[in-house]
């Protein structure tokens, strides 16, 4: 018995091999760890992309580039007219698309698709609305509150099906600016 005793004192007091149980037993921690400061850094990543592509279309669209025919914003009450392309093809509420809607919007799409190549058509809606600001009588005209929404984008995760996260919705992404008086058509 004093024998075995002496074994387990013994066998307690010998610390040969604990770094290897201390590192088995954190190197997971420190992984996880990494890996989720890696997929946060590339969600940070991304959210700041989609936001930089938002402000392009908008700067893109306010120099002259109108996607809709805005004549009815010089109406009483002015609509809010919203233009969004499927398939090439631009529609407009409230107003037609310009004649050279579509051209422009897949412009103004591979404008945003040189920040963020995930953003598709379908991702992205156009406002233009009054800000009653100038008047179809004074110099500049009417000013419109041109408003780029990007909606229904995905972050794909690198690592996230390891602990079951595939993708995350970002929430819409909006830019407003307003417009020059000069690009409202006239009646």
């Amino acid at each position: 018995m004093a024998r075995t005793m002496t074994w387990l004192r013994r066998l307690i007091r010998n610390e040969d091999g604990a770094f290897q149980i201390e590192f088995a037993l954190t190197f997971p921690v420190l992984i996880l760890l990494s890996l989720g400061l890696l997929e946060f850094s590339l969600l940070a990543f991304d959210y700041q992309r989609a936001a930089e592509a938002s402000r392009r279309a908008v700067r893109f669209v306010i120099i002259g580039n109108n996607i809709a025919n805005t004549a009815r914003l010089l109406e009483d009450p002015p609509p809010v007219i919203r233009c969004t392309s499927t398939g090439g093809t631009v529609s407009c509420d409230n107003a037609s698309p310009s004649t050279t809607a579509n051209e422009r919007f897949q412009a103004m799409l591979a404008n945003m698709q040189e920040v963020m190549p995930a953003i598709q058509e379908e991702n992205v809606r156009v406002t233009y609305e009054s800000a009653d600001v100038g008047g179809p009588d004074q110099a500049g005209g009417i000013i419109p509150l041109v408003t780029i929404e990007i909606i229904g984008l995905q972050h794909e995760f690198v690592t996230g099906h390891i602990v079951g996260l595939k993708s995350l919705m970002f929430p819409p992404f909006t830019t407003s600016v307003l417009g020059s008086g000069r690009n409202v058509n006239a009646v």
